[in-house]
């Protein structure tokens, strides 16, 4: 199964990505830690897409399709988390899958209102060292002695109010309008992203046709 989880900035796409993986066994495509590991490691990659992550603006379609597509192999199960943010890239997924002989499985849209999402903006934590996303009072960092992840953990750059503020309405132009491009395609599902974190993955696993269970 290919899937993609879609939606604004916020509404879990990173934290439900992880959980997916580790509970379906899926391999977890994030395209934000993908820009940020070649920002930290400043890689000609990361010194040309910088300014765009600084300013909370989309990195230019031709860079991400270019950066995503070692990952779309057609084995295996995989999910693609912050990928496609527009109609351009999502056509170019769609390319990108027929060479490979393939088609996307499902498009899961996970919808919250702005107001919702920007206060839960203000706790999400980012470790330096694993990549993955936490939220201090829904999903926080693991304390130091369960050497789980060591961190740090901290506030990442496009979190900042006004750049979340930017990427909303980024959001709304450029990535709202893929529902109606993958319910015409008849892939889309769309969850509540407002419920807590376990009732999403729960609500997402019924949208799949629960493959845990399929799989155990």
């Amino acid at each position: 199964m290919k899937l993609v989880l879609i939606g604004p900035p916020g509404a879990g796409k990173g934290t439900q990505g992880q959980r997916l993986s580790r509970l379906l066994s899926y391999f977890h495509v994030s395209t934000g830690n993908l820009v940020r590991a070649h920002i930290q490691a400043w890689t000609d990659f990361g010194r040309e897409v910088e300014g765009y992550n600084r300013r909370g603006e989309f990195v230019p379609d031709d860079l991400v399709v270019k950066m995503i597509e070692p990952s779309l192999e057609p084995a295996g199960r995989w999910i693609l988390d912050g990928f496609p943010r527009t109609g351009k890239q999502a056509r170019s997924l769609d390319e990108a899958l027929e060479r490979r002989g393939i088609h996307l499985s499902r498009a899961i849209f996970l919808d919250a209102p702005d107001d919702i999402l920007t206060e839960r903006i203000k706790g999400r934590r980012y470790s330096q060292a694993t990549g993955w996303t936490y939220h201090l009072e829904h999903d926080p960092p693991p304390q130091p002695k369960q050497h789980l992840d060591p961190g740090p953990f901290v506030r990442r750059e496009d979190d900042m109010p006004d750049i979340v503020r930017r990427q909303l309405e980024l959001y709304h132009e450029e990535t709202e309008p893929l529902k109606k491009y993958y319910g015409e395609k008849g892939c889309l599902e769309t969850v509540d992203g407002t419920r807590s974190i376990i009732e999403v993955t729960e609500d997402i696993c019924a949208a799949l046709g629960n493959p845990d269970k399929n799989n155990s």
